[in-house]
């Protein structure tokens, strides 16, 4: 059994949670870390999100240790695997402790704040006994991962176009509102389009350039950004993302791939399933694989880790390229020029 060490008991911690609790002998958490005393004893009812297990509840976390520091944590001989859930501006210090104290390592999206951390992070993993990843649930989304299929294989011909979505309401449910503040969370560019960035990455590999605009708000942050992906002249592929709408907004994240043969539509909001259209009117709504990303993402890293492989599925550099990339769109759109992706 994977001995389980989570830090962060934040909404994207309690997510990890839940996974962690359905896979039964094969990983358990054994030791939680959270600053506020209620969130490490389990009382997570003031804790809401935007997908999956929107809103906590109150939990028996019987048994499992508690720390109040990541430190401390980490030096919990009894501790094989950690899942770092915390706030971006520390990603790459916890995680880099992490693999020095010999522990493998998840910690989420994005990877760092900039790319001269990812790059620090990648140096001490090449140096490190233990297995890292990036937490990149939408490569194991099963609409996500069923699109790709479809693109490598070319089961409608050559892919024309792509848009892929990820939107939002200004997100108020972060401790002490951090993911508002650009200094610890990169914004929607970082928190949440990088989402995209990174599927589109997966998906398509690099481009040649990219071509963004954004608006900045009062705070610093950017809040939407709407960018163009160059790959060759007959494909068209455009990202979107924001979380500037108003409260009632509900969270969306989807896609739209017009193929030679079909055109594939998936909307979370919507609540239909993926939906393939085919040139004669007629519709398919392929079967998904079960499970969400999260658990999806966690049974992977777990594979890698007992067969003593690294990850390939989400990859630690590729992870890099999509804040780089994700950085670029930014650069873009503050000089009004198109950006070369090297």
């Amino acid at each position: 059994m994977m001995r389980v060490g989570l830090i962060g008991a934040g909404f994207i911690g309690r997510n990890h949670f839940n996974q962690y609790e359905r896979l039964g002998g094969r990983a358990k958490v054994v030791a939680l870390c959270d600053k506020e005393a209620d969130r490490r004893s389990g009382d997570w009812s003031k804790v809401g999100g935007n997908i999956a297990d929107t809103q906590g509840t109150r939990r028996d976390l019987g048994g499992i240790r508690q720390y109040a520091e990541w430190k401390k944590l980490l030096k919990d001989s009894e501790v094989d695997m950690v899942d770092i859930c915390v706030p971006t501006y520390l990603h790459a210090q916890i995680a880099m402790a992490a693999l020095k104290a010999g522990k493998h390592v998840l910690s989420e999206k994005p990877m760092a704040l900039n790319v001269r951390d990812c790059n620090k992070m990648l140096a001490v993993a090449a140096e490190s006994p233990g297995k890292f990843m990036i937490a990149q649930c939408i490569r194991f989304w099963p609409e996500c991962v069923w699109l790709k299929e479809a693109v490598d294989d070319k089961r409608f011909g050559e892919l024309k176009a792509l848009h892929l979505r990820r939107q939002a309401s200004t997100p108020t449910y972060s401790e002490g509102n951090w993911i508002q503040n650009p200094e610890l969370s990169g914004g929607a560019i970082l928190d949440l389009h990088v989402h995209d960035v990174d599927y589109a990455l997966f998906m398509l590999g690099k481009p040649r350039w990219v071509c963004a605009q954004t608006y900045q708000r009062t705070g610093g942050g950017y809040d939407r950004v709407h960018a163009l992906w160059q790959y060759r002249p007959d494909l068209v592929v455009q990202l979107e993302g924001f979380w500037d709408m108003f409260p009632a907004y509900s969270f969306n994240m989807g896609f739209t791939a017009r193929f030679e043969n079909a055109a594939v539509v998936f909307d979370l909001v919507g609540g239909k399933p993926l939906t393939v259209q085919k040139p004669d009117g007629s519709i398919e709504t392929p079967p998904m694989r079960p499970d969400d990303g999260y658990f999806n993402e966690i049974c992977y890293f777990l594979d890698c880790i007992e067969r003593n492989e690294a990850p390939r599925v989400s990859t630690p550099a590729e992870s890099r390229d999509a804040v780089a990339i994700a950085l670029a769109e930014v650069k873009s759109a503050l000089t009004g020029k198109v950006v070369a992706i090297k």
